[in-house]
């Protein structure tokens, strides 16, 4: 009886093992299956991402061409601008007006028959004569701007892409083409671009033109390459896995441009699998402890997941709006500058001198309302990557603040500003175009956050061992939450009305910051906001430059 009790314990001991064995590696297996589903939704969230990512990027270079296509036709399509004969001073002349803000820029320009007539910079300069045997050239003539294919070049030794814009005779006909030479190279502006698009240590963004040759790509090696014309690595569409790689390909159709993403597979999903994989081999050991550990593990993998996506999203949603901003603000300026140079072109004789003055003032105020624009975004990108460069010498702070003011009248002529400064120097040892910068950057933040019409006040003072500026304009001022967030990157103020690319007191603040200085808004009871700035005088200046 008891040896059969004993077989009855035994047997029943080890149903219960074998029980919870089975529940073990049941309980196994469904972590397991769960882990597996949430690492497929991981990747799948990933590409999507990515994918979304690649088309956005392609959207924003086609909404740039867009916009570029019409003010540069603006500026070479008037009709009747050139006279098309060989070598023509008059056109020569209009070519060093054009090129006279990027003297290290080519281009040329061909008649009906496709013969340069005329160009800046050629190689060889015996180039004139040439005719350009180019068919991409045959939707110009029809009327139509684009960019050329990368090839050969008459302005440069290195491969080129053109950007080709059609002229008209005085009857609105095309009467030839006017073609912009950008070398494709790793220092020009595009390439810059997109060398700071990262993914990793295989991931490659390129964009390539129709006959399959790398215009701009973050891989400088690529660059005036042809690329793998296999057409699973060409053909627009989803993400696609092709030999170890994963591939999103998007079309920029107004440049006739292909954008396209490839990465190692392994890399792209890597940091998803690994820590499932080194779950699944610790389950595999003790199961019980592992379940848990991979519940754990899930749930911080989902969380990640989740805080990627919210964070890509809004990368996104601010590049969008700061591409739509930027653009924006180009427009302006861009459109002044053409109305106010075509009055004065049309109108010349008729009208006085008076009139041609203020014509060219207004010109010259929308260039450097442009110039000022491209040189805030440069700026944002040279601050980030520690390399603004400084230029201090000695200065009469007076006089700065004076000549930002007076460019800033040009652009706003009904807009009253009124300086107090002292009768006598205040000397600083100054980047002069830098600090004028800063005060120019807090009169525009003072107009747009201010009624039209309203004053602005700039006060020069002298405080201990500082100068101190101070702008005040008479809008709805600045709330205590946004006291210190208005010098953030991209950071606007409740209050401003008109648009802006949020970086013009971002730049301000370490421009004052590199002199030594401090930068804040003074808290006041009057009406409107007061932004203040300090910089040393000149004794304690040039010892900080040094």
């Amino acid at each position: 009886m008891i040896v059969e009790d004993r077989h009855m314990r035994d047997g029943r001991d080890r149903w219960i093992a074998g029980a919870a064995l089975g529940v073990l590696l049941i309980l196994a297996l469904l972590v397991g299956l769960l882990v597996r589903d949430a690492q497929n939704n991981a990747i799948e969230s990933r590409e999507r991402l990515r994918e979304e990512f690649v088309q956005q990027l392609a959207r924003q270079m086609e909404s740039r061409v867009q916009s570029i296509f019409p003010s540069l036709v603006g500026f070479v399509g008037k009709p009747g601008q050139f006279t098309f004969r060989p070598d023509d001073p008059a056109d020569r002349a209009q070519f060093a007006t054009l090129f006279a803000g990027d003297p290290g820029a080519g281009g040329y320009l061909l008649d009906r028959n496709r013969t340069i007539v005329n160009g800046i910079l050629l190689r060889p300069p015996g180039a004139i004569g040439t005719k350009v045997d180019n068919p991409a050239l045959d939707v110009v003539y029809e009327g139509t701007p684009t960019f050329l294919p990368v090839g050969p070049s008459y302005t440069t030794t290195d491969p080129v892409v053109g950007l080709a814009l059609p002229t008209r005779d005085t009857a609105g006909r095309v009467d030839g083409v006017f073609v912009f030479e950008s070398a494709v190279a790793s220092d020009s502006s595009f390439s810059k671009e997109v060398v700071q698009l990262r993914a990793g240590d295989s991931g490659v963004f390129a964009f390539f033109d129709r006959n399959g040759v790398v215009v701009a790509s973050n891989n400088e090696s690529a660059l005036a390459r042809p690329i793998d014309r296999d057409a699973r690595t060409t053909r627009p569409g989803g993400l696609r896995r092709v030999d170890g790689k994963v591939i999103v390909v998007a079309r920029v159709p107004s440049a006739g441009w292909t954008l396209a993403f490839e990465q190692r597979t392994d890399e792209f999903q890597g940091d998803v699998t690994g820590p499932v994989r080194r779950a699944l081999l610790l389950l595999m050991a003790a199961a019980a402890i592992a379940g848990s550990v991979l519940v754990i593990a899930l749930v911080r993998r989902l969380r990640a997941a989740r805080e990627e996506q919210r964070r890509l999203a809004e990368i996104y949603a601010a590049r969008e709006e700061f591409t739509s901003i930027v653009s924006h603000e180009l427009r302006t300026p861009v459109a002044g500058l053409v109305g106010f140079l075509e009055t004065a072109v049309d109108h010349w004789e008729d009208m006085s001198d008076a009139d041609r003055k203020r014509a060219v003032q207004r010109s010259y105020a929308n260039a450097r309302t442009l110039r000022s624009l491209t040189a805030d975004v440069l700026d944002s990108t040279s601050i980030e990557a520690h390399s603004l460069a400084m230029h201090p010498e000695a200065a009469d702070l007076r006089a700065v603040v004076d000549e930002s003011a007076e460019l800033v009248r040009m652009t706003e002529p009904d807009r009253v500003i009124a300086i107090d400064e002292p009768a006598e120097p205040v000397p600083v040892h100054i980047d002069a175009s830098r600090i004028g910068q800063v005060v120019s950057n807090l009169l525009d933040n003072a107009i747009k956050g201010s009624p039209a019409g309203s004053p602005v006040d700039v006060t020069v003072t002298v405080e201990g061992g500082e100068a101190v500026v101070r702008v005040q304009d008479r809008g709805s001022g600045i709330a205590a939450a946004d006291l210190e967030r208005v010098f953030e990157k991209f950071v606007r103020g409740a209050g401003v009305t008109g648009r802006g690319s949020g970086l013009g007191l971002y730049i301000a603040r370490h421009l004052v910051e590199a002199h030594g200085g401090r930068i804040w808004v003074e808290p006041t009871t009057e009406v409107g906001a007061c932004i203040s700035f300090t910089v040393p005088l000149a004794q304690r200046s040039a010892a900080v430059a040094q």
